[in-house]
């Protein structure tokens, strides 16, 4: 019984991930099947490392225990690595941006968008709290070089991480580019605005998850990367 449940878990965990990444699925029930199984994991990696133990302690031969063990804990902790503390902590919230009260706007994600998935209209002040208290230091970046220099150091900064670029728009030196999540594959879409200031320039970011509300804390991981490669760059 313990086997055939461990079998049907990882099952819904892998099908979770693989339906929606090709699209077979709709995020809801995709990311559903996915949530029950790696619960179930959960539940059957404590029982199995319980019964591993005591059959330890008994000096008993353990069996197909010690597998069913393994290969549950392995999705569990592969999570937990990938969101870390931090990101089961992060406010329900899905669209981080470096400047709450002057966000970057996007123009060319929207066309990339499926009907029913998050808005790109930003959520306001209410918005701009639930960041601030959660991610006090993603702020704007600001770097004492040309409007050019920094959209070159943006560009390669993109390239640098592989994310997807969605548009340019020179003339208003912006760039979007969409990243996608490590396990799940969710696309996030990413706006980065660069701004003269007499002679440097200001960097912004913003990012938003296309589906689901709470992001985890990807959104912000996201831009920390971001900046941490830009003053790399530079």
């Amino acid at each position: 019984m313990l086997k055939i449940t461990a079998i049907t878990a990882l099952i819904m965990v892998v099908g979770g991930v693989l339906t929606y990444r090709l699209g077979l699925l709709p995020f809801n029930i995709a990311f559903y099947g996915f949530g029950i199984g790696l619960i179930v994991c959960a539940l059957l990696a404590l029982t199995s490392s319980a019964m591993v133990f005591r059959r330890m302690a008994r000096k008993e031969a353990l069996g197909p225990v010690l597998m069913i063990t393994v290969a549950t804990v392995a999705p569990v902790l592969i999570v937990l690595m990938t969101v870390g503390a931090s990101g089961f902590k992060a406010p329900a919230i899905h669209d981080i941006t470096t400047d709450t009260y002057d966000p970057p706007l996007f123009s060319f994600a929207q066309e990339y968008r499926k009907p029913g998935e998050n808005s790109l209209d930003y959520g306001g002040k209410d918005l701009a709290s639930l960041q601030t208290a959660a991610y006090p230091d993603i702020k704007t970046v600001y770097l004492p070089v040309t409007q050019e220099q920094g959209m070159t150091i943006v560009r390669a900064v993109i390239d640098s991480l592989g994310w997807q670029v969605l548009g340019e728009d020179v003339e208003n030196g912006q760039i979007e580019a969409v990243d996608r999540t490590p396990v799940m594959g969710f696309a996030d879409d990413v706006v980065i605005r660069v701004r003269p200031l007499n002679d440097a320039v200001l960097i912004d970011l913003r990012s938003v998850s296309r589906v689901g509300v709470s992001d985890l804390g990807a959104n912000a991981k996201r831009i920390k990367r971001f900046v941490k490669e830009i003053k790399a760059q530079y």
